[in-house]
């Protein structure tokens, strides 16, 4: 009898795992409908991801604060880093990623971590309330990253979307700046008016 349970068990199990890697390739399949980027590009983005935070963690940078934001094997860095060295280190590691075409390091220097990520947590949330909700920006198509009160927007857009969004994040309560990294859908160009 106790057999019987077990391997009724075990098949419940196997059937779990095997309708959640099932439903895994829907998300993935619906999010190559709605994202600008091709599906390699958005798994490397999250493998490039994952393993700069598994880096970042790392005893190596015990005493930095980073994070690392990917969108179109671009990288955009903030943070704080505890020294020169340390922002030269952090840089480094994320510029030896193969298949990282450009890193865009935001990182301070500074011996002293003072958090915002409260704060910044929730102007992000109230960006892209604003930017999503109206309907004009597809989620997928770009990041929101806040830093210090600072918004990093790393996305591909329309050319046409731009003014509006910066303008739309500009109008958020708390925020400094609006640094925008995106390309445009409709050509090769680039727009980074802070860099």
């Amino acid at each position: 009898m106790k057999i019987c349970k077990v391997v009724i068990n075990l098949g419940l199990v196997v059937i779990c795992g095997q309708l959640l890697f099932s439903l895994t390739g829907c998300a993935n399949a619906a999010l190559a409908v709605t994202d600008p980027r091709s599906l390699s590009t958005v798994t490397s983005d999250q493998y490039i991801t994952r393993d700069l935070s598994i880096k970042y963690m790392s005893s190596e940078f015990e005493s930095d604060h980073v994070s690392a934001t990917v969108y179109n094997h671009e990288v955009l860095l903030t943070g704080q880093a505890s020294s020169l060295v340390q922002r030269f280190k952090i840089v480094r590691t994320a510029k030896d990623f193969d298949s990282v075409q450009k890193v865009y390091d935001y990182v301070e220097v500074s011996s002293k971590y003072v958090s915002t990520s409260t704060e910044d947590s929730y102007i992000t949330g109230k960006v892209k309330s604003s930017l999503f909700g109206s309907g004009d920006v597809n989620s997928n198509d770009v990041k929101i990253v806040t830093e210090k009160g600072v918004v990093y927007i790393l996305g591909l857009i329309a050319k046409s979307q731009l003014e509006n969004m910066i303008n739309v994040t500009k109008s958020v309560d708390g925020v400094k700046k609006v640094v925008p990294l995106v390309h445009y859908k409709d050509s090769d160009s680039k727009l980074n008016l802070f860099d």
